[in-house]
C-alpha cells in the first residue's frame, strides 16, 4: 500500500470537509484558488484511509519541512499519515 503525509489542512479536507482554516492565511481570491488545488490533489490521492493515531501518537510527524502530498503546500508543519485503499 501506498503511503501518503498530509498537512493540516488537507487532514480536515479529507475528514470532515472543512476548508475553514484557509481564511486564516488567504485572500478571498486566494482561497478559492487553494480550495481548487487541494480538491485536485486529494481526488488524486483517493480512496485514502487515515493511518495515525493521535492518542498513540503513532502515523503523526510533528514538524516536516517537506511539502504535503494532498496539496503541495510547502509550508512546514504537521504532517498525517495516510494510505491509499
Amino acid at each position: 500500500m501506498e503511503s501518503f503525509w498530509l498537512c493540516d489542512t488537507c487532514l480536515f479536507a479529507a475528514a470532515y470537509e472543512d476548508y475553514s482554516a484557509l481564511s486564516l492565511y488567504y485572500t478571498t481570491d486566494e482561497v478559492e484558488k487553494r480550495l481548487a488545488v487541494i480538491q485536485r490533489g486529494l481526488m488524486h490521492l483517493m480512496p485514502l484511509s487515515a493511518d495515525f493515531d493521535a492518542e498513540a501518537g503513532w502515523g503523526i510527524n510533528t514538524f516536516s519541512s517537506l511539502p504535503c502530498d494532498g496539496c503541495g503546500s510547502p509550508r512546514s508543519g504537521r504532517r498525517h499519515q495516510f494510505t491509499r485503499l
